[in-house]
């Protein structure tokens, strides 16, 4: 009776205040849905889910007894913040590049992309490893990059050989994400 009540409460309180939970499902850890409550009883319960991105993703009409856990914390904050805030990753801001002229097109690439302070994703040629953050500064050889999470938390300082870099991409929805989110908290801190 009381795990009802707990829970009744915080479903009730994500109702109210269209705060974000996840709610994972009994006996598989690896489905979790994310949202806010619309509605629920006893029995079952209706959630407005929203992607990685903040964007609406249909409704879960699903049964309590069948949710092992419902959670409230940082990771569902900010896909909170996303969802209310969704304007500032939906447009793409970087809409050409001058292609460099000399053959150290890579250093001359990544100067521009420091120069406009866009997010970046890199992919090193060494071990297919895939890396988003911040360019904090570069010679002819070497990049000091700033790794963040996919919800934005600093990873620190990272110094990679720029021969090693094979592919690198600006501006993507999922590096606006991760930048806004980068940015969000900082203002909390």
């Amino acid at each position: 009776m009381e795990k009802k009540k707990i829970i009744s409460e915080i479903l009730e309180h994500s109702k109210k205040t269209k705060s974000v939970l996840s709610a994972r499902q009994l006996g598989d850890s690896s489905n979790q849905f994310v949202g806010y409550i619309l509605d629920f009883n006893d029995q079952i319960f209706i959630m407005q889910q929203i992607t990685t991105k903040g964007l609406k993703n249909g409704l879960l009409i699903e049964t309590i007894d069948n949710i092992e856990t419902f959670e409230m914390g940082d990771y569902e904050d900010a896909y909170g913040y996303l969802f209310n805030n969704i304007e500032l990753i939906s447009e793409q801001t970087v809409g050409n590049l001058k292609l460099p002229k000399s053959s150290n097109w890579k250093f001359e690439m990544l100067r521009t992309l420091f120069k406009l302070d866009k997010i970046i994703t890199i992919q090193l040629k060494t071990d297919d490893n895939i890396v988003t953050g911040m360019i904090l500064g570069l010679d002819e050889t070497h990049l000091k990059f700033n790794p963040l999470t996919n919800v934005g938390k600093d990873e620190g300082t990272v110094i990679y050989a720029i021969e090693n870099i094979s592919t690198f991409t600006v501006d993507e929805l999922e590096s606006r994400k991760i930048k806004v989110l980068n940015q969000w908290r900082k203002k909390k801190a």
